[in-house]
């Protein structure tokens, strides 16, 4: 039936050259990571796990992670624990109520290195409430918004 060794060569080379071809186009167009530039600001990604009630909030945008966990959480505040990737120079939190902002909390290091920052922030007053974080680390600032559904971790 295939007797054409023409035929037989070109449907086993073929896959081949599109597979190279597939790496070939992503090395040449593909977009390039840049270092972060003193004085700029970047916005975090915040994974699913923000999304459900986890117990954790994980941020990053590509190598900076942030991750944001409930110590306590009270009727009337919640102690919040961050750890980063990074050394920090220094990080706030703000409450969001169903649009209204609340005074930014700064928050304190608990090392000398400024891995781990905590703070304690008014507790949320309803669904809409989210929480509003800013970073600042190596000369540029950090920033992510996201919900508030984590804090109550499903038991």
């Amino acid at each position: 039936m295939l007797k054409n060794k023409h035929l037989i060569v070109a449907m086993l080379v073929a896959p081949m050259l599109a597979i190279m071809a597939w790496f070939a186009v992503d090395y040449f167009v593909a977009e390039r990571p840049h270092a972060a530039k003193d004085g700029a600001a970047y916005t975090l990604i915040a994974k699913s796990n923000c999304r459900y009630d986890s117990g954790a909030c994980d941020l990053e945008n590509s190598d900076f992670k942030l991750s944001i966990r409930p110590m306590s959480v009270t009727a009337d505040s919640v102690q919040l624990e961050m750890t980063s990737a990074f050394p920090l120079q220094g990080a706030t939190l703000g409450l969001v109520n169903d649009g209204v902002a609340s005074v930014p909390s700064p928050m304190a290091a608990t090392n000398d290195q400024g891995l781990h920052w905590t703070t304690r922030i008014d507790a949320p007053g309803g669904e809409n409430s989210t929480i509003r974080v800013a970073a600042t680390a190596q000369g540029s600032t950090w920033y992510a918004e996201v919900p508030t559904v984590f804090l109550y971790p499903s038991e």
